[in-house]
């Protein structure tokens, strides 16, 4: 398995770019950055277009998602909002703006629902909140466990993340705390241990089964999501580990780091299989494409890479 670089697009922002989503079907990438922006890309050919640019959203975009069906974006951004618009006219659906300070980071849309649901991580309330896009409300809060060493005061949800399947909610916290929550009943499945430091982001692999995670301890853990075990830790990342991305075939996944480096990762033999070194600053998001032809990286350095993927 390889990647190739196709397009290393400079100044894809005025400033970092924080967060990356690709839309479900399609060619369309959705970016957020630090210029209080959200550009929407299409893929032609080998390179990167925009087609759109959203502005007004205050004090820097933390995190991006389509829905299932790609007809809605998201954005959560610095400002404690929560801006949702339609994927085809760009026109907002509706802002959740009565978000309490610090406690919008990581979202994710629910992969299929009767409902338009959003997970929003839930920053210093240390919890995760389930908002309604239709009915324009919070639906459900979910608590994440207590730290196992009560020293520690990290109480902050950095990330989210549904199961392809829809049953389960992964949450990451700055503590190094990693909750399972079932979907449904909001209920806390599992607690998963390995880390101490902050889990910037996580993922399910697309079989649901297992949870991979990105921290500042310079790993990127493997856990089996049915029985909350550790099944590896991946090292190699010189710095935090700060995005995660399974390919959607499931025999590799892709993390970004603040070395500036992206890896590629072979699930089957459980070794790195190629460091990539286009970005010169903080590697904030990876994304595969849906149909896992292609990756994207987002970057400190204002660039977004797209690169080839060939098994």
């Amino acid at each position: 398995m390889r990647l190739s670089l196709l397009q290393k697009q400079e100044s894809a922002h005025d400033d970092s770019v924080w967060a990356a989503a690709w839309a479900p079907t399609g060619n369309t990438l959705v970016t957020g950055s630090v210029d209080e922006s959200v550009k929407l890309w299409q893929e032609v050919g080998d390179t990167l277009e925009q087609q759109h640019h959203l502005v007004g959203l205050s004090l820097g975009v933390l995190g991006v998602s389509v829905d299932s069906s790609g007809q809605y974006g998201a954005a959560s951004s610095l400002d404690s909002y929560v801006t949702v618009w339609r994927m085809d006219d760009y026109n907002t659906v509706h802002q959740f703006t009565n978000i309490p300070p610090s406690e919008t980071w990581g979202l994710a849309f629910a992969p299929s629902s009767e409902k338009l649901l959003l997970a929003v991580a839930g920053g210093s309330s240390n919890s995760v909140r389930v908002l309604d896009v239709a009915a324009k409300e919070q639906a459900a809060q979910l608590a994440m466990p207590e730290s196992a060493d009560k020293q520690r005061k990290e109480k902050f949800v950095l990330s989210v993340a549904y199961s392809p399947d829809g049953r389960r909610i992964a949450a990451g916290a700055m503590d190094g705390t990693v909750a399972l929550f079932d979907a449904a009943t909001g209920k806390l499945l599992h607690t998963l241990g390995g880390h101490f430091r902050p889990v910037r982001d996580l993922a399910f692999t697309p079989d649901s089964k297992q949870v991979i995670t990105a921290c500042d301890d310079m790993n990127a853990h493997l856990y089996d999501a049915e029985h909350a075990e550790l099944i590896e830790a991946f090292s190699g990342h010189e710095s935090w580990v700060l995005s995660v991305s399974p390919h959607p075939n499931g025999t590799a996944f892709a993390t970004g780091s603040s070395d500036s480096k992206v890896k590629l990762w072979d699930l089957q033999t459980r070794t790195c299989a190629q460091t990539c070194s286009e970005h010169t600053d903080q590697v904030w998001a990876v994304r595969f494409r849906p149909d896992g032809s292609r990756l994207v990286s987002a970057s400190d350095d204002r660039s977004v890479c797209l690169f080839d993927f060939a098994s």
